[in-house]
């Protein structure tokens, strides 16, 4: 990890700055707090450490789940496609939604920003990593936060991705405690991510602390309904439109919310959902930047 790196991550309890130790171990420290975080094969383990087991279990329970849905590990060719191609295993308009998602994400960058200059990007709940790696093809640095060490499903599946490109750091860090020191951050993006928060305000809360001025959040593909909602049983919910839009308000964050054109593919679906009396969502993209604030694409 890089002196530049250093200047942006932070201490996932206090957000403090951190410095390599010295020593035949390498490991990073907290001077504020003084706490320890470890490295494993290059990536910064900056989990709270009384997060660590609880995180590890989810990892776990998120794989079973996705395997018995038939999800299965991606080729090299595949990896570095996404999102476009159509993987097997996965559900029929599964991609379609995410390169739509993407396509619209790209829009609003080129039309607003923020751009590459403005600072890096958090990608939060990164996953493998898809979309680091695009953000990295477009000249961005980019932090991708992921607490899942996975081979198929976490910052494990993504080494194809990260061997890359200089400007793309993976990162073992939660959601709702992110490694960001504050003030640093041109964007923060929540890609299918943020329906997993446990809390909702705090990881809010952090994500808009870490921004510069100008800075904004980008959230897209997580489901919102007009209440909140059980989930798929993955750990994960249906957030109520609501619910996300006081608490984006309240962690200082202005948000605007975007229609995605989806496509008759996903009418049909919706309208059998209705027939079969399930729960309607929607994926939006929300736009939130920080308060009295204008995004600069200088």
């Amino acid at each position: 990890m890089t002196d530049d790196w250093k200047e942006v991550l932070g201490c996932p309890y206090c957000q403090g700055g951190l410095q390599l130790t010295d020593g035949d171990v390498v490991a990073l420290e907290c001077p504020a707090c003084g706490k320890l975080f470890s490295m494993a094969g290059g990536i910064p383990g900056l989990l709270r450490h009384e997060d660590a087991g609880r995180l590890d279990r989810f990892s776990q329970e998120y794989r079973q789940a996705r395997v018995g849905e038939g999800f299965g590990p991606l080729s090299r060719e595949q990896a570095l496609a996404l999102p476009y191609g159509r993987p097997a295993g996965y559900p029929p308009l599964y991609w379609q939604v995410r390169r739509q998602s993407y396509c619209a994400l790209l829009g609003v960058l080129a039309r607003e920003g923020p751009s590459p200059a403005a600072g890096p990007a958090a990608d939060l709940g990164a996953g493998i990593g898809w979309l680091s790696y695009r953000l990295a093809q477009l000249g961005y640095r980019v932090a991708a936060v992921e607490a899942s060490l996975d081979e198929t499903f976490g910052l494990g599946a993504a080494r194809t991705h990260f061997s890359s490109f200089a400007s793309l750091l993976p990162i073992q860090g939660d959601l709702e405690h992110p490694p960001l020191q504050a003030g640093q951050f041109g964007f923060a993006v929540f890609n299918a991510s943020l329906h997993y928060t446990g809390d909702l305000r705090c990881t809010l809360d952090r994500a808009s602390l870490a921004l510069r001025p100008g800075g904004r959040v980008f959230i897209l593909d997580t489901p919102i309904g007009r209440e909140p909602q059980r989930g798929t049983g993955r750990g994960d919910r249906h957030l109520g439109q609501q619910e996300l839009h006081s608490a984006l308000l309240a962690a200082g964050l202005e948000p605007r919310w975007l229609s995605i054109r989806r496509g008759w593919r996903w009418w049909t679906h919706q309208i059998k959902a209705s027939i079969k009396w399930q729960p309607r969502y929607s994926f939006p993209m929300i736009v939130a930047d920080l308060a009295g604030q204008k995004t600069k694409t200088e």
